[in-house]
């Protein structure tokens, strides 16, 4: 289902949180209760950007293109005070899997990522990532 014109499930502020949550658990870092955010504001916009339109046309296509933007925005915007690579990938890894699209994470997203995070790489090396590890139906 990589075509974004059927009912797309977004994740919602208090899943990505919960992710957060997970990731600084297991793999360690800095949690600042409640929600560990530097500006919860932040990441109710990318959601509303990531799914609404702009005068009747969408800014991300498709689900591919919609996952990526997410993950790069929580990693360039640093929106929690931790964990926001971590985060983002199994962001998008999760919404994808949940429309259907079938990716997989492998360590080279660890150097993506942080690439993201320094300004080295964009939206469109994560997107063509993203089109590299998808699985086989």
């Amino acid at each position: 289902m990589e075509d974004s014109s059927s009912e797309i499930a977004y994740p919602t502020v208090e899943q990505i949180c919960e992710v957060n949550r997970r990731m600084i658990k297991e793999f360690g870092g800095l949690f600042v209760p409640p929600e560990n955010l530097n500006n919860p504001g932040t990441l109710e916009y990318i959601l509303a950007a990531i799914s609404s339109s702009v005068y009747g046309h969408n800014l991300y296509h498709t689900l591919k293109e919609k996952a990526a933007a997410i993950a790069y925005q929580i990693i360039s915007r640093h929106i929690f005070r931790d964990g926001n690579k971590r985060t983002a990938a199994h962001v998008a890894w999760g919404f994808l899997r949940s429309n259907g699209v079938h990716a997989f994470l492998e360590p080279t997203i660890i150097d993506l990522t942080e690439a993201i995070a320094s300004g080295e790489a964009a939206h469109a090396d994560l997107l063509q990532w993203l089109h590299s590890h998808q699985e086989s139906n």
